[in-house]
């Protein structure tokens, strides 16, 4: 039997100033064989990829004339979260007495909008999914996890945060955020940001990432782009040679080609609810 809330508690009343959702009291989380399965809708990994514009962009990869390579995208369909089309869900069975689906149930009555989609990923190395909160009006993308019975935000992206493409690498732990300026491109400049998550802290616009990656055009005195490029690697924001930088990330578990948008499932309040409530 479900179990129901004490007289008093809401669900999910005040925004997180990082996040946009409070921390509410919740019901006990109960172990893997209680929850059941995520099916994964994807059908295949997602390269990282960059986008100026909306945030759930479908990527691929090309190579600039300097042998350099830049991220590439284009929009998916806007399909107002209903499944089916590009857009797949994650079907989930949830038995009665389910912790997670509660705690998921409040933040997405709480947050629902018009412009607000939702999706499960396992990003973390358990069976308890993470919830994805993309808000399209305002470009800001947040996930959660439970927490002492609670939801918890692990990544808050604030609009000094925006970037063109929020991607993870599955049961990794690892977040990676592109960003671009100056246009982007060969002639521009370009970047990843890996973020390590953890259930003790939530990773904002002041959190340095693990890893961090950039691409900058080189342009001459008299301001001609040059046709190549410089690409500089940090590890917590000390330089380090490629070599390190590759093993660093092979370590993470960060394998090129492997990232996966955090939204690539997302459907609506409605929709979401509906599976929780399976």
């Amino acid at each position: 039997m479900r179990k129901t809330y004490l007289a008093g508690i809401l669900a999910v009343m005040l925004l997180l100033s990082a996040c946009g959702l409070t921390e509410g009291k919740t019901p006990q989380v109960l172990g893997p064989e209680d929850i059941g399965e995520i099916v994964d809708g994807a059908g295949g990994n997602t390269p990282s990829g960059e986008n100026g514009q909306e945030s759930t962009p479908v990527t691929s990869e090309g190579t600039t004339g300097d042998g350099t390579t830049e991220r590439d995208t284009s929009q998916t369909p806007d399909t107002g979260g209903e499944p089916g089309g590009e857009t797949e869900t994650q079907p989930l069975a949830s038995g009665e007495g389910n912790g997670y689906d509660e705690i998921y149930r409040q933040a997405v009555t709480e947050y629902a909008g018009e412009a607000v989609v939702f999706a499960l990923i396992y990003l973390d190395n358990d069976d308890i999914p993470e919830l994805v909160v993309l808000d399209r009006g305002y470009d800001r993308c947040s996930i959660y996890t439970v927490k002492d019975n609670t939801l918890f935000c692990i990544f808050g992206m604030s609009d000094s945060l925006t970037v063109a493409e929020l991607s993870y690498f599955e049961r990794s732990g690892i977040v990676c955020a592109f960003a671009r300026w100056n246009g982007g491109g060969a002639e521009g400049g370009y970047g990843c940001s890996y973020y390590q998550v953890s259930a003790d802290s939530t990773i904002t616009a002041d959190t340095i990432p693990v890893l961090h990656d950039t691409y900058n055009a080189v342009y001459n005195d008299e301001g001609v782009y040059t046709g190549t490029g410089v690409i500089n690697y940090y590890h917590m924001e000390q330089e380090i040679d490629e070599a390190a930088y590759k093993e660093m990330e092979s370590s993470l578990g960060i394998v090129e080609g492997e990232g996966r948008l955090c939204a690539e499932n997302a459907v609506d309040g409605e929709t979401l609810l509906s599976l929780l409530d399976r």
